[in-house]
């Protein structure tokens, strides 16, 4: 009698250790449920590309290019020079996409933390990508938009370079709100996922975005940098930061496991 009741009172501590049961699932223990986080995740992705659009137009032809007087049949004017216009384009679609990257960052660091259920962290990791993504946008453009005022894009109907132009930058800027997400989340298992989940999501945005524009809104310009019109610059961040928090949020949330064949 004495044995049976130390074995039971023995099994008993076992199902009661704490140390034990803290160790299944440490990832997903303090997790909302998937439903709340693609919930929260969307709507951070919708709000940061708001914000983004909104900062960006106040923003929007901030660098003015420097003008040469010229005369022209008797006239005298000041114009830019095509090397002058094409020097502050590009400042301000840098600043355009260090500006994405900021609220990218920011938006998908806050929306991993809540989703874990800790504000704070969220916000420590947002402002943490805040940064990273400012200076991954500055850097991606640097890299890429050359190609747009080399004249690599001549032809009005080439989507395919502005394409790849696009997608790199914007992906380098997925890459970091998914790492954002994933480190807010806790979901240390699969930080690469959600790394990878977010820069596919931010490749498809420039797809979208070329094809949308190019087809729904004929004034756009398929060749520039930046869209001609502020629904065509609000297209382009909706579609960056809603596509990269799918993405993100998928890659952190993993592949459900296979449920067990039940025995007969």
């Amino acid at each position: 009698m004495g044995s049976s009741e130390s074995e039971s009172s023995s099994g008993r501590a076992e199902v009661s250790d704490p140390s034990k049961s803290a160790a299944i699932a440490p990832e997903t223990r303090r997790r909302r449920p998937d439903r709340q986080i693609w919930a929260i995740a969307l709507g951070f992705g919708i709000g940061a590309g708001l914000l983004g659009w909104i900062v960006g137009e106040t923003a929007h032809e901030f660098f003015k290019p420097t003008l040469y007087r010229v005369e022209v049949m008797g006239l005298t004017a000041d114009r830019p020079t095509q090397e002058s216009q094409d020097a502050a384009d590009s400042k301000n679609a840098t600043l355009a996409f260090a500006i994405l990257g900021c609220v990218t960052g920011l938006g998908m660091g806050l929306a991993g933390g809540l989703a874990d259920r800790s504000l704070a962290r969220g916000v420590t990791v947002g402002l943490g990508a805040q940064a990273a993504g400012a200076l991954v946008g500055v850097l991606s453009s640097f890299v890429f938009l050359p190609s747009f005022y080399g004249r690599a894009v001549p032809d009005q109907d080439n989507l395919l370079t502005p394409t790849l132009i696009h997608g790199g930058i914007w992906a380098a800027i997925g890459a970091v709100g998914g790492l954002a997400f994933a480190i807010g989340m806790r979901s240390r298992g699969h930080l690469l996922n959600a790394l990878g989940g977010a820069c596919v999501g931010a490749f498809s945005a420039s797809v979208l975005y070329h094809v949308l524009s190019g087809t729904l809104v004929l004034d756009s310009s398929t060749t520039a940098a930046l869209g001609s019109s502020a629904k065509v610059r609000l297209m382009a961040m909706i579609l960056v930061t809603v596509l990269v928090a799918i993405g993100s949020a998928r890659g952190a949330l993993g592949r459900v496991p296979p449920s067990p064949p039940a025995s007969g």
